[in-house]
């Protein structure tokens, strides 16, 4: 078991984005600057937050682990475990938050929300700002979860329990309502 350098990987990975970072900035429409490479780049950080968080949530294959930085590979299953100062879900919260006001930049920027294509970036924005707020309300909810487990109070447990289930449904929807504007986007505003 090697554990490999954390702040090595940190390194190369703000060197990638240093050096992409020119023609993201310089990504222009026929009406100036829209950002559309920033906001591509910020919806990159949303699925990477989700998707490590969906993946140390369930330790299929990546284990998530507080400690000393590092990344320990081997071949029996979690075939990964990382270890950070941070929990995932505050990876997942800072990744999303900061890919939200990446993406925010481009939809702000844009004029014309009378296509199909505009509607969509709308309604993604719109969405996205819906998904951060219901995220810290969620959270929200696990700390009192927490809390509620650490006095006993059983009731008010059960309550709570019942709250976050229909919290995650909500959340998940609004997660599929972004997945289909975005496909809409996509597939209907040309370079």
């Amino acid at each position: 078991m090697r554990r490999l350098n954390l702040l090595g990987v940190f390194a190369v990975a703000v060197l990638l984005l240093l050096l992409s970072s020119a023609p993201v900035l310089a990504d222009e429409g026929e009406e100036g600057a829209n950002f559309g490479g920033l906001a591509a780049f910020g919806v990159a950080l949303i699925f990477t937050g989700t998707a490590y968080y969906a993946l140390t949530k369930r330790r299929l294959f990546i284990e998530h682990r507080k400690g000393e930085p590092g990344i320990v590979v081997r071949p029996e299953r979690p075939y990964i475990t990382v270890f950070g100062p941070v929990y995932p879900m505050t990876i997942h919260h800072t990744f999303t938050v900061i890919g939200t006001l990446l993406a925010l930049a481009h939809f702000a920027t844009c004029t014309d929300y009378s296509t199909i294509g505009g509607g969509a970036g709308l309604g993604m924005a719109i969405t996205l700002v819906l998904l951060n707020i219901s995220g810290f309300y969620g959270r929200y909810i696990h700390i009192r979860i927490e809390r509620t487990a650490r006095k006993s109070e059983m009731r008010a447990l059960k309550r709570l329990v019942v709250l976050l289930r229909r919290w995650k449904v909500f959340h998940v929807a609004l997660v599929v309502v972004f997945l289909i504007l975005l496909g809409v986007h996509l597939a209907t505003v040309g370079d």
